[in-house]
């Protein structure tokens, strides 16, 4: 300026912020700025290019508002996200969550290229902080409504373990997790997803329930295996007297060992004259079936019934050989 040499800080270049000055001049250029401030002890003169031109975020202001699709080109990468210029000194952030519905994605340089033009949605704009952020993601079909498209609760579909937790296992189906609950894993007892499954195995699952207001998807194993009761079910059948040692005991009855992961229970009122506080683990008892549940794994068992069924069996013996007797006599008396 007329001899004297004045700093343009790279703040104060753009409104983007801290930018490198040989991507925007070349020695030589004639610009016009502001002067800030001078130094007479220091003789320093400090300058802004920014300030002599009009404020962009001011400009947006009345123009730009969240929800708003607007198409911007990719002017830089960092390790979370990108930086997305809308062509008038205003970057916005584009995070790489706001990338892709994906989560997988762990670097924005695996979908997206510097200078390309991409579609993005405004979802937060302060004009004051000078702070704007976009997504991409908000623009594309959501995995979970595409998912709800294609499948439907009963379809058995193949996916991946993708985390296991206490609590069962999160398995991916494409672009969706379904939660495979430790209960619906095993038929085997108390047995976690954590102790049959390692990260990246394949499974097939069967959807038992999707949720559409929580986004939820819940899978199962055991529905689509042969449960221990349904093995029982095909060698026994209500009425059968079955023998078994008690295995556990419960405020409303007991549980009796029948076979490998499955229990037989005995209420309370099903003992009869012997009373459920008289038996205790170990002891073998012997009861008639009365209910299969095959789907929830569960023998109901009855000792009265077992009485009863006795009782009868005696008591028609008993007929079926009076009955007899009648009759010979009836025929001596006639000859």
């Amino acid at each position: 300026l007329g001899g004297i040499d004045g700093l343009v800080n790279y703040n104060e270049i753009s409104y983007k912020g801290p930018v490198n000055p040989a991507n925007y001049y070349n020695e030589g250029d004639e610009v016009t700025v502001v002067v800030l401030s001078y130094d007479k002890a220091k003789q320093h003169l400090s300058l802004s290019i920014k300030a002599a031109l009009a404020n962009p975020w001011e400009e947006i202001k009345d123009e730009l508002e969240v929800g708003d699709t607007i198409t911007v080109t990719v002017s830089n990468f960092e390790s979370y996200g990108a930086f997305v210029d809308l062509g008038n000194d205003i970057e916005g952030l584009l995070h790489i969550s706001e990338i892709s519905w994906n989560k997988n994605v762990k670097n924005p340089k695996e979908l997206l290229t510097l200078g390309e033009e991409v579609n993005v949605e405004v979802i937060e704009l302060d004009v004051d902080k000078k702070r704007l952020r976009v997504s991409l993601k908000n623009l594309q079909e959501k995995p979970f409504s595409k998912f709800t498209k294609d499948h439907k609760v009963g379809d058995v579909v193949n996916g991946n373990i993708a985390t296991l937790t206490d609590f069962g296992a999160f398995v991916t189906i494409g672009e969706v997790d379904g939660l495979l609950h430790n209960e619906e894993a095993s038929w085997e007892s108390n047995a976690k997803c954590k102790s049959l499954y390692k990260k990246g195995d394949e499974v097939e699952v069967k959807i038992i329930k999707i949720d559409r207001e929580k986004e939820n998807i819940s899978l199962s194993i055991k529905e689509i295996s042969e449960s221990p009761a349904k093995k029982f079910q095909n060698e026994h059948k209500i009425g059968d007297i079955v023998k078994g040692a008690v295995k556990d005991a419960k405020d409303f009855g007991i549980f009796i060992k029948l076979e490998d992961n499955l229990d037989g229970l005995i209420r309370n009122e099903d003992f009869g004259p012997l009373e459920a506080e008289e038996v205790k683990n170990g002891d073998e008892i012997e009861a008639v079936v009365v209910n299969i549940d095959t789907k929830r794994n569960r023998v109901r068992l009855s000792v009265k019934r077992l009485e009863q069924q006795q009782e009868r069996e005696v008591l028609k013996s008993v007929n079926d050989t009076s009955s007899m007797t009648l009759g010979d006599l009836l025929k001596d008396q006639i000859k």
